[in-house]
């Protein structure tokens, strides 16, 4: 949740047509001169099973602006079931913006078919949210992912399609005296990849989330305000310890665009969502 873009040359006539058109012009005006909060809808993954209409007018009816989705596949889909046109339909209909969405690691082999999705899905970002376990082990193996990711985006700049990579907490264990997610970052050219900083799994790898994007700015495209108890637990976002407010102040440092909200607690996921809602809509900052 960085810089999210202006678009200062976004007049008003754009602004008035975007409500005609709900999310044409949503970045033109919403990220500087109102807010527009986002939600990952893993927070609500079982709902959605259940419900996907029901469950995304829910999210609308509490106020969120952008969806991330997430289960997009190489097979084009998203739960293997769902075309992302359709995805992007339910989204759009509701008057909310689906700008992103996270789906499985993948190589240069399948940029191609992932951007075709990506742009089937109307989306800005794709973002690879983890990394099979092999590609943990070592340094040489998060240089290789790295040298990965350059070459996806690569193919994702030359589409039009920002490309990028979400954090847990295992990019900060380290390994031979370095950290994988600095090792990430600096081997990627910024370009080409964004990420998306997980401020919830920063926090409990040990790393200071303000500390990451000040020494990595322009790099943090994308948050996620999630957030943690002092025990490291997840918990109510705006009752914790993480400092969003900070974080949001540094948005343009960090090169935000968006922000989302993600609670993967079971219980209640809802009303988790709309409290959160509520603390960030309310807040002076952000």
């Amino acid at each position: 949740m960085t810089k999210r873009r202006e678009f200062l040359k976004a007049g008003a006539c754009m602004a008035a047509g975007s409500l005609l058109a709900p999310g044409v012009f949503a970045n033109a005006f919403d990220l500087k001169k109102k807010k527009g909060i986002g939600v990952q809808v893993y927070s609500v993954r079982n709902e959605l099973k259940e419900d996907f209409n029901g469950s995304m007018k829910k999210l609308a009816d509490i106020g969120y602006k952008y969806i991330e989705g997430y289960g997009l596949g190489l097979d084009g889909k998203f739960f293997g079931t769902m075309a992302p046109a359709d995805y992007n339909k339910v989204v759009t209909d509701l008057g909310m913006q689906l700008v992103a969405t996270h789906c499985r690691y993948f190589t240069k082999n399948d940029a191609q078919k992932m951007v075709e999705a990506s742009k089937a899905a109307g989306i800005e970002y794709l973002i690879i949210p983890s990394l099979p376990n092999e590609l943990k082990a070592s340094v040489d193996t998060y240089k290789q992912v790295a040298q990965n990711l350059n070459e996806v985006g690569e193919v994702f700049k030359s589409a039009g399609v920002k490309f990028g990579y979400h954090n847990h907490g295992f990019e900060f264990e380290e390994k031979s005296g370095q950290i994988p997610m600095e090792i990430l970052i600096s081997e990627t050219e910024k370009e080409l990849v964004t990420f998306e900083a997980d401020l919830f799994w920063v926090n409990k790898g040990g790393y200071d989330p303000v500390k990451l994007v000040n020494k990595f700015p322009g790099r943090i495209g994308l948050y996620h305000i999630k957030d943690s108890t002092a025990d490291l637990d997840q918990t109510t976002v705006g009752s914790g310890i993480i400092d969003f407010e900070t974080l949001l102040k540094l948005k343009g440092k960090a090169g935000l665009d968006y922000y989302f909200v993600e609670d993967e607690r079971e219980e209640d996921p809802f009303g988790n969502l709309e409290k959160a809602f509520q603390y960030l809509n309310t807040a002076k900052f952000g």
